[in-house]
């Protein structure tokens, strides 16, 4: 019984962990603004340099060293994709 309340505990623990961006990223729509983006998914981004002339894109990194993409075309989000190390 303990062991499964153990397992139970730590399943609870891990899960809590990782629901940060979880809930976040569920709430992000396209055609969202970088404002709406930010509030949702906080301050610490990177802002990654741009070729093109009214595209911005803005780079999270989450504590399991996911790499969250988000691109902007004339402030509207247009597409956003992960990528692990």
């Amino acid at each position: 019984m303990k062991k499964f309340l153990f397992m139970l505990f730590a399943a609870a623990t891990l899960t809590a962990c990782g629901s940060a961006y979880n809930s976040a990223l569920k709430q992000i729509e396209l055609g969202m603004t970088q404002q709406e983006v930010v509030s949702l998914m906080g301050n610490n981004y990177t802002q990654v340099p741009s070729a093109n002339a009214g595209d911005s894109t803005i780079e999270y990194v989450d504590r399991y060293k996911n790499h969250w993409y988000f691109v902007f075309d004339d402030n509207r989000l247009v597409k956003w994709y992960k990528e692990t190390e």
